[in-house]
């Protein structure tokens, strides 16, 4: 019956992207030739024939098969199925210019069609697919919320992680994955209830309960110590119209980013693993440069000017320097304007023991530094620190070398945060943890940015950071 509902959700997908391709065709046309119809940027038009509407939808439709467009996605963010849709639009586009290219002369009469019209055409079909996938998920998720369309799924080990998937798995009643009962791994003294839930029996009646209780899916959820037995499970399960999931012993914090690979055949769980590797450090770093070189030129005249008021506040150098640690444990020379009265040789060296900058010391701090604080125009320097590569604009705060130490020997998962160049701001400050905040819970934040980086996170970090200058409550 639930493999029935999933062809009959599936032919829907299907037609309506097969109209919307169709629809896109005339779209295009009609964008090109009549709203545009002025528009001429390569002379005189010479044909203002449409892209074939029969064409559109079967090489749409193929190219979607081929890239699993239709698969199901239950328990997937609609983020994932958006970069699937962006995916196919531009391989299912790319084919569709080549196909009437290379068969003119049979599909198009010799016509070359124009340019334009393709690029019109994907862009239609981009957000056309994209309002169809997203509007028929929403529905997907309300009935399914309100109990239609559910699947009922068993969980094999009554033990913490089997517990921890049933609970998720009630929280997230959108995917439509509804966990009926459970299967104890405790052969010994199996319980009769886990979680509100009945239990079926053990593994050695695993065979017995499905064909008494036919769910449509499995979840693994054995302890470590029982690892061993996945493989004849797995084999038991093979024989069972039932999909199969495995879900590993380990922390759920560890879960939560888990990211599977395969070395020449051996599959690989990456549980701990910066995003900035590969392609994203490097575009993180040319944002880095473009973005600090930017400011630099905008901000040149307020930091000069910024200059001359700390040189004229008192003696003492313009730029406060301190040495903290940056990525792989990389130490710098930070950047600031001096915002403090000079110590004599016997504080400063003192202060350089202690291992910490005490900015809470407000005594020290003179007219214009109380200033600069309140307007975080203290921290514009470390914009050459970005540049040369020390820091990034957008990262956790750099930390002191008896901080790091500190923080490495009593914070589970501390050093994650070190494998980020550290930043100018992040997402703890924009949420006001600066000052005498938590180092505890800054480190929290911190984690959440790396673990969910992104560009865009970037981009509104660096927002954030501009609204909440000129009124941060915990700038000193």
């Amino acid at each position: 019956m639930l493999r029935e509902r999933h062809q009959i959700f599936l032919s829907l997908f299907v037609a309506s992207d097969a109209v919307i391709a169709t629809a896109a065709t005339w779209g295009a046309w009609w964008v090109r030739f009549r709203l545009l119809e002025g528009f001429k940027p390569y002379g005189q038009l010479v044909d203002s024939t449409m892209i074939p509407f029969w064409s559109a939808a079967p090489v749409i439709l193929i190219v979607a098969a081929l890239l699993r467009l239709y698969k199901p996605r239950r328990d997937e963010h609609f983020v994932r199925e958006f970069k699937a849709i962006l995916r196919t639009v531009v391989v299912a586009s790319i084919s569709l210019v080549t196909l009437l290219t290379l068969f003119r002369n049979e599909l198009t009469g010799g016509v070359v069609l124009n340019n334009l019209q393709f690029v019109i055409f994907g862009l239609v079909l981009l957000v056309g697919m994209t309002a169809n996938h997203y509007i028929l998920r929403r529905i997907l998720r309300w009935a399914r919320t309100r109990g239609l369309n559910i699947r009922p799924v068993a969980i094999i080990g009554t033990g913490p992680t089997g517990q921890q998937i049933c609970r998720t798995l009630r929280s997230n009643s959108w995917t439509g994955i509804h966990p009926s009962f459970f299967i104890s791994h405790d052969a010994e003294n199996p319980p009769e209830a886990c979680e509100g839930l009945p239990v079926r029996g053990t593994l050695e009646s695993l065979e017995t309960v499905l064909h008494s209780e036919s769910p449509s899916g499995v979840f693994i959820a054995l302890p470590n110590a029982m690892a061993s037995q996945i493989e004849e499970l797995m084999a038991t399960l093979g024989n069972y119209p039932v999909d199969v999931r495995v879900v590993p012993d380990l922390s759920f914090r560890f879960i939560m980013n888990m990211k599977t690979s395969d070395l020449d055949g051996v599959p690989i769980l990456s549980v701990r693993e910066s995003p900035l590797n590969g392609w994203g450090g490097i575009v993180k770093r040319g944002f880095d440069i473009v973005g600090s070189a930017m400011a630099l030129v905008i901000l040149a005249i307020p930091m000069l000017l910024a200059a001359i008021l700390v040189r004229c506040s008192g003696p003492g150098p313009i730029f406060f320097r301190q040495q903290r640690h940056t990525a792989n444990g990389r130490e710098f020379s930070i950047l600031k304007f001096r915002t403090m009265r000079v110590l004599t040789a016997q504080q400063a060296q003192a202060e350089e023991e202690s291992g910490q900058w005490q900015r809470g010391d407000t005594a020290r701090v003179t007219g214009i530094g109380r200033f600069l604080r309140r307007t975080s125009l203290d921290e514009l320097p470390q914009l050459f620190n970005v540049l040369r590569g020390e820091m990034s604009l957008v990262g956790p705060r750099p930390l002191a070398a008896g901080e790091v130490a500190d923080a490495r020997d009593n914070w589970n998962g501390f050093m994650l945060r070190q494998n980020v160049r550290s930043g100018i701001t992040g997402w703890a400050q924009v949420h006001g943890l600066r000052g005498e905040a938590s180092n505890r819970i800054r480190m929290i934040y911190d984690l959440h940015y790396i673990r969910n980086w992104s560009v865009w996170l970037d981009f509104w970090i660096i927002m954030l950071t501009v609204k909440r200058i000129f009124r941060d409550p915990s700038a000193e």
